[in-house]
């Protein structure tokens, strides 16, 4: 607790880089050091990372992996398979089960920590910090990124007062097999709403 904490601020900062902050610091006091914001700062897209949650999620992650495994593994012994189509069917599952969790297992968690702050929000949280925390402030975004099961996915640029539906349209809509009650939407914070909180949230929801 009597440690200095190196803190690294990045993006749109007078001065980024690493900084040795007294103990008890907070976010502000390491935007102070290094200069303070930039008129270019969009507070609300702050990126705060920190190498305790990391490792937590990290832990979390491979528990929740070693279940799907589990799970999957207990759903193929339990099948039966009585023809050569079955059992050719049963292989292709098999097989394309263990690309998907090789491909969740090269993904990394990287400590993000959501801070809750309004969209137009001039100032961070008075968060502690601690050692080896990463304070990332990007200047204000200018396009909307729709992917997923839509006819043209792509970024198309951000105009106030759009819902989430006129972007998914300007996408050309969602596909015949499109899951439209699933939609979420990743907001420059890292908090996540989605259509399965309500069904029709989406329809004048503005970005």
């Amino acid at each position: 607790e009597r440690q200095n904490q190196r803190v690294v601020v990045e993006g749109a900062v007078l001065r980024p880089g690493e900084y040795g902050l007294p103990p008890a610091s907070s976010i502000a006091d390491a935007i102070r050091a290094a200069g303070g914001l930039t008129s270019a700062a969009y507070i609300y897209s702050t990126e705060f990372t920190r190498e305790s949650v990391r490792k937590t999620q990290q832990l979390n992650y491979e528990r929740a992996l070693r279940d799907l495994e589990t799970e999957f593994t207990r759903a193929t012994a339990s099948q039966r398979t009585a023809t050569a189509e079955e059992v050719a069917t049963q292989t292709a599952r098999s097989t394309a089960t263990e690309r998907l969790i090789s491909r969740l297992r090269s993904i990394q968690p990287n400590g993000r920590v959501v801070l809750q702050i309004p969209p137009d929000s001039r100032e961070l949280p008075d968060l502690a910090l601690e050692d080896g925390d990463r304070i990332h402030i990007p200047p204000r975004p200018t396009s909307v990124g729709v992917f997923g099961s839509v006819f043209n996915g792509g970024s198309y640029l951000f105009t106030a007062g759009r819902s989430v539906d006129d972007y998914l349209r300007l996408a050309g809509g969602p596909t015949r097999g499109a899951d439209a009650g699933s939609v979420f939407v990743i907001r420059a914070n890292g908090s996540v709403v989605s259509g399965l909180q309500n069904a029709k949230w989406y329809g004048g929801n503005g970005l």
